[in-house]
């Protein structure tokens, strides 16, 4: 079962990330830039331009998502005589969904974007998405609700209804080019009921039905938090759902305000299957969840505690200090990437978002590994596994953070670097949090990928594109990560071990842990050099970068041959400097040569 849980889990991300394409792609109109199907003018792999590869890229996708719920499908039938029998109705139902979503999917091609086809394609999408939802939250769940009549539950079928046919008008209101059908926005037209002429109907029928489900989505929220009966999942999920209204109602304004920039487009699609996605969960908890057990304070997060204190506590969650070495390259990049022409305005947002990223990314990390920090010493005082924050709350905390970065990112800077900044977040999270860090100790070299990632955000966000130098800045915090965590590691081997937890130290041992750390540091002082030629650095940052990196290799040999823990917390300590100065050398160089 664990490893099902574990496929839907893919199967639901995957899906939400092609319900996103499938938005670019209608935001760019690229639906007909292959005018066949299933291949793309004639070709498996279609010419290179712009908009063939978003469509291309859309229906790549799709097929994974294809393949992925036959995978579901089959797995789903061998588990038939397990306890939750509903699990493999609910796999040959996506199963039965995928098949009419390929359907709907060439008609739509093949009849050139008829709006109603569309629009069937949307629904039928969102109904494939809940359905996986709910086979993963029901895959997940341990336990049973008794059936009774529950208001509640009735309350929040309702609402995901409501949401529904918001999302179908909204298509419709897409496909039929009556988007800016109102010019402005709370009004149109500077009035609350102008002339229903054109698309002027359809245009406020959407502002209208959003106005009812919102309605809707609050009354569900504070039902939600009324009686403390409750699981706190359910107030979870109720507060990810208000805030991501919040978002959406902000975003809908701003898409009229910026005449349907690709961006606001995009993002606004993105925040209405996220909120979608996150009231079918509340449906299904409510469903599978006891309908009341005895409230215990702890869910609350200790609410007797002073307000600053719990304030506090959320704002450990994002790991300030790790975030402060992530902004630091990130902001390197833009200055390096442009120097002397990045508005002071672009930087503010950029770290902005960037902080938010991060911080909900290290959020999910606390939620996911609560049971490993409960164990070590040095994480067991962290707010979650010492009780003071609740482990539901602390990720509707992180979803809502999560998603206003990306909002605020695609709005204020560009979509290039939100979707950099959101991919670091998911692979930290499924690929290093739930995948590598309890399986192998090439954890930490692998999962660095994410730490690297800001200075690629940092120089998207300035130049709007990637260029050989800041894969090089990649490369370089690539390579700096795992010398910089196997030093704590050998520092801390011993809670590493009591947590199960497979670091190098304790899978390897001592002196092979020495050994790389040694072999990585030597190889990223080398990678430092590839900015001179290929990134135009000058003679500053080459000496500079020789006498950081010498001064690095001479603690990392120092390691190798005292082999105690104050010469590992050395390297430790230094590799943070390190980072820090080699990425404010890049921007001096940058700037006197400017």
């Amino acid at each position: 079962m664990k490893g099902f849980s574990r496929l839907v889990a893919v199967a639901v991300v995957a899906t939400y990330v092609l319900m996103v394409l499938g938005g670019l792609v209608r935001a760019t109109g690229a639906g007909l830039a292959c005018p066949d199907w299933p291949l793309c003018r004639g070709r498996l792999l279609p010419p290179l331009d712009p908009l063939v590869i978003i469509e291309w890229c859309h229906r790549f996708v799709a097929a994974i998502v294809g393949l992925l719920t036959v995978a579901l499908a089959i797995l789903a039938w061998r588990l038939r005589r397990a306890d939750k029998r509903e699990i493999p109705r609910l796999g040959f139902l996506a199963l039965g969904l995928v098949v009419v979503q390929v359907g709907l999917g060439a008609l739509t091609v093949r009849h050139e974007l008829t709006v109603w086809i569309v629009v069937a394609h949307l629904g039928a999408a969102m109904g494939f998405f809940a359905t996986l939802i709910v086979l993963a939250v029901t895959s997940m769940v341990g336990q049973r609700a008794v059936r009774r009549r529950d208001p509640f539950r009735t309350l929040a079928i309702g609402t995901v209804a409501a949401t529904y046919l918001l999302v179908l008008i909204g298509g419709y209101v897409s496909a039929s080019g009556a988007g800016l059908a109102c010019p402005d926005w709370p009004l149109c037209y500077g009035q609350l009921v102008p002339s229903l002429t054109g698309h002027v109907s359809a245009h406020l029928l959407h502002r209208f039905a959003a106005l009812l489900t919102g309605v809707f989505i609050i009354v569900t929220a504070t039902a939600a938090y009324r009686t403390q009966t409750r699981r706190p999942e359910l107030q979870a999920a109720s507060a990810i759902a208000v805030g991501l209204l919040i978002v959406q109602m902000i975003l809908g304004g701003l898409s009229v305000e910026y005449r349907l920039a690709e961006a606001m487009t995009v993002a606004h699609l993105a925040t209405a299957v996220a909120l979608f996605a996150t009231l079918v969960v509340l449906a299904v908890l409510a469903h599978a969840l006891p309908e009341s057990e005895p409230y215990r304070p702890e869910y609350a997060g200790e609410p007797g505690r002073p307000r600053m204190h719990r304030v506090m506590d959320y704002l450990a969650l994002t790991k300030p200090r790790i975030i402060v070495l992530l902004l630091v390259t990130a902001f390197a990049s833009m200055l390096v990437a442009a120097p002397g022409r990045v508005s002071p305005w672009l930087i503010v947002f950029t770290l902005a978002g960037g902080a938010m990223s991060a911080g909900a990314a290290n959020a999910i990390n606390q939620v996911l590994e609560r049971d490993i920090d409960a164990l070590m010493t040095r994480t067991r005082k962290r707010p979650i596994p010492s009780g003071r924050v609740a482990a539901p709350f602390a990720f509707a905390f992180a979803v809502l953070l999560g998603t206003a970065a990306f909002v605020e990112m695609a709005s204020f800077v560009n979509l290039l670097a939100a979707i950099l900044s959101l991919a670091a977040l998911l692979f930290y999270v499924f690929v290093y949090t739930v995948w590598l860090k309890r399986s192998t100790p090439q954890n930490i070299v692998i999962g660095g990928a994410a730490g690297a990632v800001p200075p690629l955000v940092g120089w998207a966000a300035a130049t709007g594109r990637l260029d050989p130098a800041a894969a090089v800045l990649f490369l370089i915090v690539f390579l700096w990560t795992p010398p910089h965590f196997w030093a704590l590691a050998l520092f801390r081997r011993d809670d590493y071990a009591r947590a199960h937890v497979p670091m190098l130290p304790v899978v390897s041992g001592e002196s092979e842990t020495r050994r790389q750390i040694l072999i990585y540091t030597v190889v990223l002082v080398l990678s430092t050099l590839l900015l001179v030629p290929v990134g135009s650095m000058g003679r500053v940052y080459g000496l500079s970068a020789a006498v950081l990196g010498g001064l690095f290799v001479a603690l990392a040999m120092r390691l190798w041959r005292q082999r105690t823990p104050t010469a590992a917390m050395r390297v430790f300590g230094y590799s943070i400097v390190y980072l820090a100065l080699l990425f404010t050398v890049m921007v001096v160089d940058r700037l006197l040569r400017a």
